[in-house]
């Protein structure tokens, strides 16, 4: 194991890292010459190409005198043989002489030499002399170049062509020039190379052994004396990382080593001495909250694990506080930081005036506080304890911004009865927290089981309802907007249901905020506006006109990125135009968001063709600004301002002047939730344009909608199943 340690160890990571900089140097280095050395043979290579070709042509043209003549550019490279006084056949038929030329062009250019004749029917270049002969002593049968040869197009299209070609087996540096008879028609062709490709690189390869074979040796020198020197050097590096690791344990070190040593080393040991005279400080440092003098989460845990072995094991009482302010994010918004620390640590003198300094009281997080106090089972008087802390809590503060009032909600949780582990615990105690909390703040609450199972039920809706939208077991209900004066159709509102396999119809009221809450919103969203879709595409092959479709975007699907691409998409796979979706939006989209950027999320919706609607007007957050400045079509009034609007007279002046401020703003006004016959008559006379109810019609299915509007219609409302019309 030591041999090991030390190879994970520093000196080995710096001897690395040295081999791998010298490593780096020697490939570089290597790399260039090598580089070097290659551009030498290469050009060394493309000369003796250069030199075998000149002179393949000139052996050629003064061995069969008055037969060819070479064409040679400004370099006096040959470019062209054109035969010359003969015919093609008689030129580029074999004769001795041919074998006595290619030879001695062998000879001059330490290579091989061959020439072609072409064949008019197959196109292919055929050799009818070379020095590239079988053991017998014959010319290769399959020896051609033919279209699929590397020289072919170039010779065909009269031009040299230099490079490496497959000759029996092997690759060869080769030069072929084109022989052309006198009216310039491609006859054959010479062609001279320099040897195998192999050969060439063979000295380049055993250079660039040799290079990498000294490169790895020198490496291997280097390392070893850097290794070992590095090893020693660390050696008090090494002595004081053991002191520390020992101080660290709780174990006894003696005094810190080589702090006389004016190296850094030195400065670590003098370092070392500092930690270890503040060690003791430290430990209190780590359990305690700085600016409260309370415990810390630290603290807090270890006395909650020690709490929870006394009352599991030795049956020991204990009650668990949870204590946390009410809207104290509002006290530093609106008096700053320091006023907010000011708080802070007053709440924390306030909870030690009423459970005494004996208590384990720690600050859990910013002003969430938690109390341990031991219980002897009289829970009127431990209610008495919570009750005194909230009121005391209550009481106004005094700093110098004024008189500052907070409040505190409290969750208890009693051990063991309610917890078998810290964990449990914690997490009861916060569940009974989060339960004061929900019912408005200001008081105290013991934990029960039901909230536990409250939380397990939410869960499991959750994971129900996920499930749902995998399997697209979530339906899609339709309910028809009327409009009053004529009682034609207005537009449909489109609504999600969702009937259960085994637990039946999950009413909307109970399965939209889980969505919200777990964010499956904007699955569920995204589901019920492709189904949307859908069904307008079929009532418009169908020929029903149902005016516009509306369907709900919850704020956290409309600020998905990319939402408004999702609507663009959904619209083109169903060929819908824009004017047939309406989108409607509530009023809680425009809290904690800048105007500009519900401007262009609504404005970019609005260039696909969409209208947009304002949901449950009047129910939240409304700004007569943001209705002014924002591209609304259409305003839907809460039902809240509909319901028994024909007796109450504040009510319809309310609903009166929302129709007012909506018509004058050009905004069509839909009216949800009338249910009477005198309810619609009151909206009929105060203008609205369109109403949505029980009065006409429940949500329905798409196949029943058709019916439903024609009975409306022709009766002014609907009741019943129209499947029995």
């Amino acid at each position: 194991m030591p041999s090991l340690a030390l190879l994970n160890g520093l000196t080995a990571r710096m001897t690395g890292m040295v081999l791998a900089l010298v490593a780096l140097a020697v490939l570089l280095v290597t790399s260039l010459g090598y580089l070097q050395l290659s551009h030498v043979i290469k050009d060394n290579y493309s000369g003796r190409i250069d030199q075998a070709a000149r002179a393949a042509a000139a052996i050629l043209q003064h061995g069969l005198d008055g037969e060819f003549e070479v064409l040679r550019d400004d370099d006096n490279r040959p470019q062209v043989i054109r035969i010359r006084q003969v015919s093609p056949e008689q030129a580029l038929s074999f004769r001795p002489v041919h074998d006595e030329i290619l030879h001695e062009i062998g000879l001059t250019n330490q290579g091989a030499a061959n020439l072609f004749k072409l064949n008019e029917k197959t196109q292919a270049f055929e050799p009818f002399a070379t020095t590239m002969r079988g053991s017998d002593g014959s010319i290769p049968a399959s020896w051609i170049i033919d279209e699929g040869h590397p020289a072919w197009s170039s010779v065909m299209d009269k031009k040299v062509f230099v490079g490496e070609v497959p000759m029996m087996g092997r690759e060869r540096l080769t030069y072929f020039t084109p022989i052309q008879c006198a009216q310039g028609n491609i006859a054959g062709l010479l062609g001279v190379d320099v040897g195998s490709v192999e050969d060439i690189s063979l000295a380049g390869d055993q250079l660039r052994t040799v290079f990498f074979a000294a490169s790895i040796a020198m490496l291997a020198i280097i390392g070893a004396l850097g290794s070992m020197r590095t090893a020693n050097e660390l050696k008090p590096l090494r002595a004081l990382s053991a002191y520390a690791n020992a101080l660290a344990a709780g174990k006894s070190a003696g005094a810190v080593p080589f702090t006389k040593r004016n190296d850094e080393i030195g400065t670590l040991a003098q370092g070392l001495t500092r930690v270890v005279d503040l060690q003791n400080d430290l430990v209190d440092l780590a359990y305690g909250d700085e600016l409260t003098g309370l415990g810390n989460r630290a603290r807090y845990l270890a006395d909650l694990s020690m709490a929870m072995v006394q009352s599991v094991e030795e049956g020991q009482a204990w009650a668990l506080i949870h204590l946390d302010l009410d809207k104290f994010m509002d006290v530093n918004d609106a008096y700053g930081q320091t006023a907010g620390d000011t708080i802070l640590k007053k709440v924390g003198e306030a909870i030690r005036e009423i459970v005494g300094d004996e208590v384990a009281v720690a600050r859990l997080a910013s002003d969430y506080y938690t109390i341990l106090m031991r219980h002897d089972g009289d829970q009127a008087a431990l209610s008495d304890i919570c009750r005194r802390l909230v009121d005391r809590v209550a009481v106004p503060f005094a700093l110098a911004e004024g008189e500052i009032q907070v409040g505190a909600s409290l969750g208890v949780a009693l051990l063991p009865d309610n917890a078998q582990d810290a964990d449990e615990a914690h997490r009861n105690a916060d569940l009974a927290l989060r339960k004061a909390k929900d019912d408005g703040g200001g008081r105290f609450v013991f934990y029960a089981e039901e909230m536990n199972n409250a939380v397990q039920t939410q869960i499991r809706m959750q994971w129900m309802l996920r499930e749902a939208i995998d399997k697209r077991q979530i339906m899609v209900h339709f309910q028809p907007q009327i409009d009053p004066h004529d009682n034609m159709l207005a537009g449909i509102e489109a609504l999600a249901r969702w009937s259960h396999p085994d637990e039946g119809m999950i009413s909307p009221g109970v399965f939209i905020p889980v969505a919200e809450a777990s964010g499956l919103i904007v699955e569920l969203g995204t589901l019920v506006l492709e189904e949307t879709c859908h069904q307008a595409r079929k009532w418009l092959d169908e020929g029903f006109d149902f005016k516009h479709l509306s369907v709900n975007v919850s704020p956290l699907q409309l600020w998905q990125p990319d939402f408004v691409d999702t609507v663009s998409k959904t619209l083109s796979r169903y060929d819908l135009d824009g004017r047939h979706i309406c989108l409607e939006v509530t009023e809680n989209v425009f809290v904690d968001n800048a105007e500009g950027k519900i401007t262009a999320i609504l404005g970019a919706l609005r260039e696909l063709g969409v209208s947009l609607s304002l949901d449950d007007f009047g129910s939240g957050y409304s700004s007569l600004g943001y209705l002014n400045r924002l591209p609304f079509d259409q305003l839907k009034v809460d039902r809240s301002f509909v319901t028994r609007v024909n007796l109450d007279t504040r009510k319809k002046n309310l609903l009166h002047g929302i129709v007012a401020l909506g018509q004058g703003l050009g905004l069509k006004i839909v009216v949800e939730g009338a249910e009477t016959e005198d309810e619609v008559s009151m909206i009929k006379v105060i203008g609205c344009d369109s109403v949505q109810g029980y009065y006409y019609t429940r949500p329905m299915a798409a196949s029943d909608v058709p019916v439903a509007v024609s009975k409306i219609t022709a009766a002014g409302r609907y009741r019943g199943d129209p499947r029995r019309a």
